[in-house]
C-alpha cells in the first residue's frame, strides 16, 4: 500500500512538472485568441466532426500529440485533470463550451488555451475523440 501511494504522488508530481514545463514553453498561450478558421464559425455551436470516423482518429493522434493525456489520462479517465468520460462535468459539456475551453483554456484551473498550436478544425477534432470515449448515461448527452 505504502509503495501504492509513492508511486501516485511520483506520478502526480511528474505530470504536474511536465505541465508547468508545457505552460512555461508557451504551450497554449490563453492570452492570444485564436483566429477560427472560417469552417468552423459557419457554426461554431455545434461540432462538424461528430461521429466522423476520420476526424476521431486525427482526434486521437492530435490528443497524443499536444500531450492532453499527461492532465486527462490515456483514454480521458482523468488524473491532473478532469475525467471527459463520464457525465459529471463542472460545466455544461456542450461542444461550444468544450472548444472554447480547449481553445482558450480556463481560468483557475491547470487548463491551458490551445488556440496557438491547434487550429478550429483540430480542435473540433479533438472534440470529437472525446465524445468517442463517452461512457455516461445516454440520456445525459447535450451534443
Amino acid at each position: 500500500m505504502r509503495k501504492l501511494i509513492y508511486q501516485t504522488a511520483a506520478m502526480a508530481m511528474v505530470t504536474t512538472i511536465l505541465g508547468t514545463a508545457a505552460v512555461l514553453a508557451g504551450a497554449g498561450d490563453i492570452d492570444k485568441a485564436a483566429t477560427p478558421a472560417p469552417s468552423a464559425t459557419r457554426d461554431a455551436d455545434n461540432n462538424p466532426y461528430t461521429a466522423d470516423a476520420d476526424a476521431i482518429a486525427e482526434g486521437k493522434s492530435l490528443w497524443r500529440d499536444t500531450g492532453c493525456y499527461s492532465c486527462h489520462g490515456g483514454v480521458g479517465e482523468g488524473g491532473v485533470g478532469p475525467n471527459l468520460t463520464d457525465d459529471e462535468w463542472v460545466y455544461k459539456p456542450t461542444d461550444k463550451t468544450l472548444f472554447k475551453t480547449i481553445a482558450k483554456g480556463r481560468k483557475g484551473t491547470n487548463m491551458v488555451g490551445w488556440s496557438k498550436d491547434l487550429d478550429a478544425e483540430q480542435i473540433w477534432k479533438v472534440i470529437a475523440y472525446i465524445r468517442s470515449l463517452y461512457q455516461g448515461d445516454p440520456d445525459k448527452i447535450i451534443w
